[in-house]
C-alpha cells in the first residue's frame, strides 16, 4: 500500500486540519453539489453532469464561511478556477475523475484533457519536492500563486457509488493525471449512495396492510 495515500480518520483529519481544510465542511460541499448536479437527466448534453460538479463543488468552496474564516478566498490566476490560502502558499481546484477515485491501491486521473498551465502546477509540485521550496519574497507578487502548492478536490460521481479525495498533482502527461504524490481520501467508494436511483418496488410485491375481517354474529 503506497504510504502517500491518508484514509484512515486518525491520518486524514489532522493532516486536512493543517491544510485548514475541514473533513466535514468538504463532505457537506460534495453532498450539496450531488444535489443540484441530480437535476442532470439523460436529455442533457453527455457532459453536463460533469459540467454541473465542476461548476457546484467550486461555488460552494468559495462560498463556504468556514473556509473563508480559515483564509481560502476566490482564485482564478492562470485561468485555474478555485481557491486559494495566501498564509498556507496552496491552491486548490476541483477535477473530475474516474471511477478509481478514493481507491486506496488505485490511482486516478482526470477525465477530461488538461492543458499547460495544469501540466505547469503539477511540474512545479514535483520540483518543489526535488529541490525544496522556493523563495517567494524574490517572485513578482501577481505571479506568486504559480509557486503555491497546487492541489486538486478529486471528485467522482458514478451510477453505483461516489467518491472523494484532495490529492496533490505532481506528473500530468498528455493532459492526464499520472501521479499524485500525496492524496487525502475523504470519501471511499461505499461511503456514499452513486446516482443511479433504487429501482422502486413493484407495486404487485408491494407491501400492504392487509385488512381485518370480523365476522357479523
Amino acid at each position: 500500500m503506497p504510504e502517500d495515500v491518508l484514509f484512515e480518520e486518525y491520518e486524514v483529519i489532522p493532516e486536512l486540519a493543517q491544510m485548514r481544510l475541514p473533513k466535514e465542511v468538504l463532505l457537506d460541499i460534495l453532498d450539496k453539489a450531488l444535489g443540484d448536479r441530480g437535476n442532470v437527466n439523460s436529455l442533457d448534453p453527455l457532459e453536463t453532469g460533469r459540467t454541473e460538479m465542476r461548476r457546484w463543488v467550486t461555488r460552494y468552496l468559495r462560498e463556504d464561511a468556514t473556509l473563508k474564516e480559515l483564509g481560502w478566498k476566490l482564485c482564478r490566476h492562470g485561468q485555474i478556477e478555485g481557491i486559494s490560502n495566501d498564509e498556507l502558499k496552496i491552491k486548490l481546484a476541483f477535477v473530475n475523475t474516474n471511477a478509481r477515485t478514493g481507491i486506496i491501491s488505485k490511482q486516478p486521473s482526470n477525465i477530461a484533457e488538461k492543458g499547460t498551465r495544469t501540466a505547469t502546477l503539477a511540474e512545479q509540485n514535483r520540483r518543489s519536492d526535488q529541490y525544496g521550496l522556493w523563495d517567494m519574497d524574490n517572485v513578482d507578487e501577481t505571479d506568486s500563486i504559480s509557486l503555491y502548492d497546487f492541489w486538486y478536490f478529486c471528485g467522482y460521481a458514478g451510477d453505483d457509488y461516489v467518491s472523494a479525495e484532495i490529492s496533490r498533482p505532481d506528473q500530468i502527461v498528455g493532459g492526464f493525471i499520472r501521479n499524485f504524490s500525496k492524496r487525502i481520501v475523504i470519501c471511499a467508494p461505499g461511503k456514499l449512495d452513486g446516482l443511479r436511483a433504487p429501482n422502486p418496488v413493484a407495486e404487485d410485491f408491494a407491501e400492504i396492510d392487509l385488512p381485518i375481517i370480523t365476522r357479523k354474529i
